[in-house]
């Protein structure tokens, strides 16, 4: 059930966005996919895919 950064429901912009301002963290971010359909494709494409993605999410949060 999960997708990638930005594809689902979750409020992921505001998560972080309270995150970076209450935490003050300033370290790096994962993406983890355990659908086996992410897991069972060529992790460049699958990498391709979720960067432009996750650096969405994270500039709309304002983390990077």
């Amino acid at each position: 059930t999960r997708v990638m950064p930005g594809d689902g429901v979750a409020p992921l912009v505001p998560i972080l966005r309270v995150l970076a301002d209450k935490a003050a963290y300033a370290g790096p971010l994962s993406v983890e996919l355990f659908a086996p359909r992410f897991q069972t494709r060529d992790p460049y494409e699958i990498a391709r895919e979720i960067v432009p993605k996750a650096e969405a999410v994270m500039r709309g949060a304002k983390v990077i």
